[in-house]
């Protein structure tokens, strides 16, 4: 193998090397020393493997990889009875039983798992429990697009958004493609209309101003309007989230950080990569793609640094998720374990790159206890 293959590695070693205490402790010169090391390095592997044959796989195809389908689809039939018999997804719940003051429209996007897993599984409940998550959204959709008083509203419109246009896009792929189409036929429209609200003037200008401080809302809002571009043949959604995309690569730092709240976060750091990696499946030939791939492989790599030998993410200095906030259910926000695994196991599928699948299984020991 090349040297440039085990830059992570590496890094990894050296940190641990450096270790205090059972989490990483790094003083502040010694972090200098690596990040001035990693941009060296990385820029020599970040031009390689930029260079990489996307495979021809379809995005059916990659989530059907050994690793997405067997660990992040298994006990489906879990998930789709813990939602209400209405579609009532999560924080939902307590707002239609009156134990909360605010419904958010993103957590009906819950269904993309149940739809994309249920095809994969071939687990027609699971497919029909997602339908019937996005039914008890889109019934609260009123005429400009929106969703009626949903909290946080373009931000929590873009999750359902890119939930929905990419389930129907996976459903045209899959072997049932036939038996879904009026479903396919039926959600068209009105996702159409969800992403077109997005991009009125006035709604983008705040959505836009609000979303600053997040790089990884940047990808995910490429994705949601990407992808429902691509699903009806709105070339203006697509022109949108290319202006997404430019954004949100010009705020990546040297070291490949992606950065939140002004700092690094190594589990937001991985939710925008997956949407990332989304986008790219879905416009490889685009001219901004290359750049795109590249960010991809940067973030990557600096998200190797963040783990510990055992597959463990270290949260140390996260900005967001070492216990400064709280999700929609009240609950503290950790590592997002699913997103870390799907962003390198997805990835490994695309590219054909070894390092990107042994770090995903690593993942899978530690969080899954799956050997």
């Amino acid at each position: 193998m090349l040297k440039s293959q085990y830059i992570a590695a590496w890094l990894v070693a050296v940190s641990l090397s450096l270790m205090t205490s059972p989490s990483i402790v790094l003083t502040q010169e010694n972090k200098n020393s690596l990040n001035s090391q990693f941009e060296i390095e990385s820029s020599t592997k970040q031009s390689n493997q930029s260079r990489f044959q996307l495979s021809q796989k379809t995005d059916f195809e990659n989530e059907s990889t050994d690793l997405i389908a067997n660990v992040l689809y298994r006990g489906l039939s879990g998930r789709y009875r813990s939602i209400m018999p209405n579609g009532a997804n999560g924080a939902n719940v307590l707002w239609v039983h009156n134990k909360a003051k605010r419904w958010y429209i993103e957590e009906q996007r819950y269904g993309e798992d149940l739809v994309i897993g249920g095809l994969i599984k071939n687990d027609p409940q699971a497919i029909e429990a997602g339908f019937k998550m996005f039914d008890w959204g889109f019934a609260y959709q009123v005429d400009d697009g929106s969703f009626f008083m949903t909290g946080d509203r373009f931000h929590s419109t873009s999750f359902f958004v890119q939930a929905v246009a990419r389930s129907l896009l996976v459903i045209q792929q899959s072997p049932y493609s036939q038996k879904y189409a009026a479903q396919v036929a039926k959600y068209k429209p009105l996702v159409h209309r969800a992403a077109r609200w997005m991009i009125l003037p006035n709604v983008w200008k705040v959505g836009i101003r609000r979303n600053k401080p997040y790089t990884h809302r940047r990808y995910l809002v490429a994705a949601a309007l990407g992808l429902t571009g691509k699903l009806t043949g709105d070339q203006e959604l697509i022109n949108y989230s290319r202006k997404s995309i430019q954004e949100g690569l010009s705020l990546q730092r040297p070291d490949g950080v992606n950065p939140e709240k002004g700092g690094h976060d190594s589990s937001y750091q991985m939710v925008g990569v997956v949407y990332a990696q989304r986008w790219v499946m879905y416009f490889p030939h685009d001219p901004i793609t290359p750049k795109l791939v590249a960010m991809i492989n940067k973030s990557l790599l600096w998200q190797q640094t963040r783990m510990l030998p055992s597959g463990e993410i270290s949260a140390e200095d996260n900005t967001r998720t070492a216990g400064q906030e709280k999700g929609r259910s009240g609950k503290v926000k950790g590592i997002d374990r699913k997103s870390a695994l799907r962003a390198f196991a997805y990835w490994a599928s695309v590219t054909g790159n070894q390092q990107w699948e042994e770090t995903a299984l690593k993942i899978t020991k530690f969080y899954y206890k799956i050997p």
